[in-house]
């Protein structure tokens, strides 16, 4: 389960941003998910709430903003929202380009 070493290193980040800004007590950790990061969400914050325990971050929420999956046309420009994994072009059979979709990031840490 890498859901169990992702909240981990969440949780690392969270914490060392509560550090350098002299905080004792984390109340929300921000995350950024593309939906092919291939992420459980409900595992990831299983896993978070176990790890967060007896640390500044006991009690935080961890929030997460989903990003769809959008791709460009390389052939013929047009932009669209992916609900496969269908990597050609409705439109013109050409190859599409991800724009997004595969994102994991810890945007924020709300802390005291």
């Amino acid at each position: 389960m890498h859901e169990a070493t992702l909240a981990e290193n969440i949780l690392d980040i969270a914490l060392d941003a509560a550090k350098q800004n002299h905080a004792a007590k984390i109340f929300k950790v921000g995350l950024t998910l593309g939906e092919m990061a291939g992420v459980e969400v409900e595992a990831l914050n299983l896993s978070f709430d176990v790890l967060k325990k007896n640390t500044p971050a006991d009690g935080a929420e961890l929030v997460i903003k989903r990003v769809p999956i959008s791709a460009t046309c390389n052939k013929c420009g047009k932009n669209f929202r992916l609900e496969r994994y269908n990597f050609f072009c409705p439109e013109c059979d050409g190859i599409l380009i991800l724009q997004s979709g595969r994102e994991l990031l810890v945007e924020f840490v709300d802390c005291e």
